[in-house]
């Protein structure tokens, strides 16, 4: 087992806007034997698993901003989640946030009552496979402002609601802090060892990732400024080199021999 465990976000941390990848499979194998990348993010099972694919990876998935965690299927696991076969592969898949119908019902009831209007990911790319999450955007056209009140509303009633790349993620008080929290409970069950566990995010939906871990890595956006509320967190490191280049940067910090 390698020495660190390092949950990282996807969109704007590990690959950009364009589709680029902060590192390449041969990288990511060169620093397995002493880190662990685990990828944790707003993006479904289905979406993920086909990241880990193109970065050689094989291990847990944080998916749906942690309202649900897969892992590789063992049988030690089947009493902690259901067996599911997704992209060809075999997971423990464990529920941590409401089910999407519930979610959608709530979304609509409310955003009726304020008038509100918006996009449902679920209903324009449903086989992408969101089932414990609602990702909402606005309708063409729209600032993203005009689902602010709808979000505010979501909150009160108890939901989490935090920006996840391009669409606003709903889930039912999950996050990714909790997502984390999983896979470590899972990994006990297992018997496996686990050293320094570390994080990696450059958005809000980030925060509970950041403070789950003991190393907190903060990823500044292209403009070299970092968010706010991930820098005001305590412990962290912000990484100076903007974009996914920082990526590189701490994995390459978290790959390099230690001094004793």
């Amino acid at each position: 087992m390698p020495a660190i465990l390092l949950f990282t976000d996807v969109d704007g941390t590990l690959l950009d806007r364009e589709g680029r990848y902060a590192v390449s499979s041969d990288e990511i194998a060169r620093a397995k034997d002493r880190v662990a990348v685990i990828l944790a993010s707003s993006r479904t099972i289905l979406e993920l698993s086909r990241n880990q694919r193109d970065l050689g990876l094989d291990g847990p998935l944080v998916a749906e901003n942690g309202a649900v965690v897969a892992l590789p299927w063992s049988d030690a696991l089947s009493d902690v989640g259901a067996y599911e076969e997704i992209d060809g592969r075999k997971w423990c898949v464990v529920a941590v946030g409401a089910p999407v119908p519930e979610l959608r019902a709530e979304a609509r009831t409310v955003a009726n009552s304020l008038g509100a209007r918006y996009v449902d990911q679920c209903e324009v790319e449903p086989h992408i496979g969101r089932r414990y999450s609602l990702a909402l955007r606005p309708p063409p056209g729209h600032d993203a402002s005009t689902l602010e009140r709808l979000a505010d509303a979501l909150r009160r009633r108890g939901r989490s609601v935090a920006s996840g790349g391009a669409w606003l993620c709903v889930t039912g008080g999950a996050d990714k802090g909790r997502g984390v929290r999983t896979v470590l409970d899972c990994y006990k069950r297992l018997a496996r060892p686990v050293g320094i566990v570390a994080a990696a995010g450059d958005g809000d939906n980030d925060v509970p990732l950041l403070l789950a871990a003991t190393r907190r890595f903060v990823i500044s956006r292209d403009d070299g400024t970092w968010h706010p509320a991930l820098r005001a967190l305590p412990r962290v490191e912000c990484v100076p080199i903007p974009g996914i280049a920082g990526w590189r940067e701490v994995i390459r910090q978290l790959a390099a021999p230690q001094e004793v």
